[in-house]
């Protein structure tokens, strides 16, 4: 395994730009940068902004955007193609790695779920820290009469679940093949572990790693797996805080390390913890992306914010046509938690979708309907997460999606 350092050398990017224009007509609070807060313990950390504060923010409350708009011609399939490309999760991929220790500590029958819906479509390896954590994985995989040897085991050092915020990503060069690329996480105290986590597995699957400087989290950002990334403002304040970087430069370095040719910035769901984009929105296609949808009568600010994103979204230039828009409906989170149902796992033939039976079952069955209606090649499953997302996170900030090389 090779080891190389991401230094901002840009390769097809010649023509990224950066518009700015505001997300709403109407007054909106600025989003500040909202440390992630998911993992065990009272993590959770409620934003209120009253509306003097609002109004004074106002005036600063934008959408960044870098690339295509919807009035430019589609990008040529040939022209400033980047060294290297991240393929979309609705892609084939290889394997799902899950982030097992804590996760078999704290929420076994997800897991136990998690195993049962995916085993038959994809290779499943679960991350376990150490060898009491590997019994307890396979004792839960036992218990529910699933076959133990059927997934992978992979023996290294972790703290905490949530692989897909650490874990590294998977870019495909032109021939295929394969390397991974870590960003840092490590500025969370406590998650040095975490931050170790692509090097090892770089080691046990030999391919090389790419390190970038760049503060970023894996739910921070959504590939179309053609060039297109969905980013939260989030990436911009933090490595605008910790590195010093202006917002260009923020967006060209994480455009360089992925192989993105536009990156469209949206802000976070006001008063959400984590200020991740899989929150609320989802690509099922190189040109069609959800994005939630809140009652106004219930959160009219993120109602209005989700709208204002969607808005802007429909109608971009992507490499199969203008990007689509679909909605869906999300929970109230009156209680504090925030409920999402966009936060799914693509495990080839098979969706995993978060429900919540004992909060709003009917709300969930509509979301069901809609994903079976847009993937209708898929089997769609639900997994109850009802407890889990006490925890600021769903389904896919458990996992990290692994693409083959050639595809």
């Amino acid at each position: 395994m090779a080891s190389a350092t991401f230094a901002g050398s840009i390769r097809g990017l010649a023509g990224l730009r950066l518009a700015l224009a505001p997300v709403f007509p109407d007054t909106r609070a600025m989003v500040n940068d909202t440390s992630s807060t998911s993992g065990p313990g009272p993590f959770r950390r409620p934003v209120v902004i009253g509306l003097a504060a609002a109004l004074v923010l106002a005036a600063v409350s934008w959408y960044f955007m870098f690339g295509p708009t919807r009035d430019d011609p589609a990008p040529s399939a040939a022209e400033n193609r980047p060294a290297v490309y991240m393929p979309a999760e609705f892609d084939h991929q290889e394997d799902l790695l899950l982030g097992g220790s804590q996760l078999a500590e704290l929420h076994p029958q997800v897991l136990a779920d998690m195993v049962a819906a995916a085993v038959d479509h994809i290779g499943i390896r679960i991350l376990s820290g150490n060898p009491a954590s590997r019994e307890k994985i396979l004792n839960i995989l036992t218990v529910n009469g699933l076959d133990s040897h059927a997934v992978e085991i992979v023996d290294l050092p972790l703290r905490t679940m949530w692989v897909r915020d650490f874990g590294p990503v998977t870019v495909r060069d032109a021939t295929g093949r394969r390397s991974l690329v870590g960003f840092h996480y490590r500025e969370r105290r406590g998650n040095a572990l975490d931050d170790e986590v692509p090097g090892h597995l770089a080691d046990e699957m030999g391919l090389d790693l790419v390190t970038s400087p760049l503060l970023v989290e894996g739910g921070d950002f959504l590939s179309n797996g053609r060039g297109l990334c969905l980013m939260s403002t989030r990436v911009v304040n933090r490595n605008a805080h910790y590195l010093e970087l202006e917002p260009r430069q923020t967006v060209q370095d994480m455009a360089g390390a992925l192989g993105f040719e536009s990156v469209s910035l949206a802000p976070p769901l006001q008063g959400e913890t984590t200020g991740h984009v899989d929150m609320f929105c989802v690509f099922l296609a190189p040109d069609l992306v959800v994005v939630g949808r809140y009652d106004p009568a219930v959160d009219p600010d993120n109602a209005a914010q989700l709208d204002g994103i969607a808005t802007n979204l429909a109608g971009l230039a992507t490499l199969s046509g203008p990007l689509r828009v679909e909605r869906i409906p999300m929970p109230d989170h009156d209680d504090g938690f925030w409920r999402t149902y966009t936060n799914v796992v693509f495990a080839n033939g098979v969706l995993l979708v978060p429900v919540y039976p004992a909060y709003c079952p009917d709300l969930d069955e509509t979301a069901l309907a809609f994903y079976r209606g847009l993937l209708p090649d898929r089997k769609v499953v639900g997994i109850d997460t009802s407890e889990l997302i006490k925890m600021n996170g769903a389904l896919r900030c458990l996992t990290m999606n692994v693409p083959g090389g050639s595809p």
